[in-house]
Parts: C-alpha cells; structure tokens; sequence
C-alpha cells in the first residue's frame, strides 16, 4: 500500500490514440496482472484522477496531490519528480496506466449524479446497527455469509499504527476480520469493505439510503464468488 502512495507522487507520460482530451474524475478499479507468471502486488485499485482540478489521489485517504496536465503534449506531471510512467486513453472509455508492478491500472469515468443529502456518520450509522448477509456461490453457509460493520478500528493498521485507520469488518461465517470504510466524493459516496485480510475489495457505490435499505452500483466485487449485491437490508 505505501508503495502506491510513493507511485502517485511521479511524473505520467500520456499517449492517447487521438491527442483528445479528458475531463471528469477517475478510479482504478477492475485491474489486471500484467504477467501471470511473475510475482505481483494486488489491492492496490482506488487512484483518483481529476482532471477538472489536476490532482492525483487515493481511496483510502484523503490525501491530495497536485499535478500538472499538458493536454497538446499529453503528460501528466508533479514538479520535482522525474519518474516515467506510460499513459494510455481508449476512447475515453478507460486509461491503463502501468505502475511497474505487474498490474495494470484501468481508470474509468466516475458518474457522479448520485449525489446523496447524507454524510459519512449517517452511512456509518446505518451499517453498524445491524448485521448484514450477503450471497457468496462458494460458501457452504446456504450462500450466505454474514458480516458485521464494526465501529471498531482494523486491527492491522493498529499494529502497524496507521494514520488512516480502515474499520472492522466481522467475518462471521468464516471467523475472520477484514475492513471497510466509505469514501466521499463531490457528495457522492463509496463503501469498500474485504472480508478478511487476504481477499481482494469490493467497491461499491451508494446510490441511495433509508432507515432500513441501502442501494448500490457495482464499480469492483472480489473474485472468490460474490453474487451481485445491489442493496443492504438491516435486519431492523
């Protein structure tokens, strides 16, 4: 993780087929090994874009970087850096960009017209008060697999006394912890949990919220066999 944070702070050559232009904000999400038979470094989706205000940034924090974009020589660049990086635009449908880390990153569009009159702690509020069961085709538990929305902090990044500290996600089906947490964006928001410490993230943005329902637009759920989720129903 701190090795992405180390790669936003760099210099990004921009090849783009026709030279357009790109406007709007961006995420990594949806990314592919590279070469299946090297070693490579996963967990790593959630690099914001934005292209309106020429900054760089990331999911988990909101850490902000600032960057230069020079859309008639199509570079990206932070001053005081001279780290390379290709840069690649397919039709304004998605960016790859390759970190060197033998996953490649695909930016794409974030539709930010979901806009919510809700903040973080009401979202928090709303998944800590109930558990939760979610459909998994792999689990022998009839498919499901129920999971709680801890307030309590990810105990990984208490041992490794993390700034930005994830919350507590209780595997109860598999006895394990993973972690979650919610990223706001322009009033938009994202829930992203894994359910252990191993598992890759499942992205997810809120499209509405009540008293007992939260709906969701799947951006990236892990590969180990999640059925589509489109809402969270408390049990309340």
């Amino acid at each position: 993780m701190r090795k992405i944070l180390q790669l936003i702070i760099i210099i990004l050559g921009l090849t783009s087929c026709s030279n357009q232009e790109v406007d709007g904000i961006w995420m990594s999400y949806n990314n592919y090994i590279i070469d299946t038979d090297s070693a490579y470094y996963s967990g790593n989706e959630g690099i914001i874009i934005d292209f309106d205000k020429q900054t760089i940034s990331y999911i988990q924090n909101d850490s902000i970087v600032p960057i230069n974009i020079d859309f008639k020589k199509s570079k990206l660049f932070v001053k005081n850096d001279t780290t390379n990086v290709e840069f690649k635009v397919y039709e304004k449908d998605s960016i790859e960009i390759d970190f060197d880390i033998n996953i490649m990153h695909v930016f794409r569009p974030l539709n930010l017209n979901h806009k919510l009159s809700i903040n973080e702690n009401q979202i928090s509020s709303f998944l800590t008060k109930s558990d939760f069961f979610i459909s998994n085709y792999f689990d022998k538990n009839n498919g499901k697999i129920n999971i709680e929305f801890s307030d309590k902090p990810y105990f990984i990044d208490v041992m490794l006394k993390e700034q930005n500290k994830k919350n507590a996600l209780i595997n109860k089906s598999w006895e394990d912890e993973g972690y979650w947490y919610v990223k706001e964006i322009k009033q938009n928001f994202f829930l992203v949990f894994a359910l252990d410490q191993t598992a890759d993230q499942n992205i997810y943005q809120i499209i509405s919220l009540d008293d007992s329902k939260m709906k969701l637009k799947q951006l990236q759920e892990a590969e180990f066999g999640n059925a589509k989720i489109t809402e969270l129903k408390t049990s309340l």
